[in-house]
């Protein structure tokens, strides 16, 4: 039985090895492409997302030893 990573995709089809290169070729520098052009909204996306977590996260109680 084959497993597919993408369990909740429908499988994708077979490639030849050069094909399969190709488009791993293609994806990776469209990304790398993608974050350059988006940097910006994308730091943001997170930075907004890390102090808000750190805004809704509870400290420990001062007398409690941390282990």
């Amino acid at each position: 039985m084959i497993s597919y990573p993408c369990n909740d995709q429908a499988p994708m089809p077979p490639l030849s090895d050069d094909a399969a290169v190709t488009v791993l070729e293609f994806l990776q520098r469209f990304t790398e492409c993608f974050e350059s052009q988006y940097y910006g909204e994308i730091h943001r996306y997170y930075e907004e997302r890390s102090q808000a977590n750190m805004k809704t996260a509870n400290p420990p109680p001062a007398d409690d030893p941390p282990f």
